[in-house]
């Protein structure tokens, strides 16, 4: 049963449309628009811009290859094949998050490319997480050594999040 729970996960099918997409910013620096002001926090007034999320797409059968090659613990075999791909992506996450040393998030996505993000920072927490520019590039290197086949040709990037807050 074990070899069951790395049975290919079909291609996910989503609907988006275009304006989804617009303005996301495609650089490292955030841009202006999407910064919080700190110092109109305490305002009842002041609405915090939307929220964006930096770091990595990725899909179901990366967390399957993951979590095969990494050999981390099986899924019971009673759980629903959502059940076990739930559990597997925890799985994956907590080992990145203990080889990288760093609080990593799964996060929904605004994308038709993948269906969960690694998330690094988002646009509401970053100056408080926000790493230094050598401790971000090893924590990335981390990444990408475990995750090599996805993020080969995958630079970090910022992704709305599906479900806002």
């Amino acid at each position: 049963m074990t070899s069951d729970i790395y049975a290919p996960c079909p291609p996910l099918k989503l609907c988006f449309q275009p304006s989804d997409f617009k303005g996301c910013p495609t650089g490292q620096t955030l841009p202006a628009e999407f910064q919080v002001d700190v110092t109109r926090l305490r305002d009842p007034t002041y609405c915090k811009p939307r929220q964006i999320f930096y770091g990595f797409g990725l899909n179901i059968q990366d967390f399957i290859d993951y979590h095969q090659k990494y050999q981390l613990p099986s899924p019971l075999p009673t759980e629903t094949r959502s059940g076990r791909w739930t559990r597997m992506m925890d799985q994956v996450l907590e080992d990145l998050c203990n080889a990288c040393d760093f609080d990593l998030r799964l996060v929904l996505p605004v994308s038709v490319e993948y269906c969960c993000m690694l998330s690094l920072y988002d646009s509401h927490t970053i100056v408080a997480k926000k790493l230094e520019d050598n401790e971000e590039q090893e924590v990335i290197q981390i990444i990408r050594e475990r995750l090599v086949r996805v993020l080969t040709s995958q630079n970090a990037r910022w992704f709305y999040s599906y479900i806002e807050k």
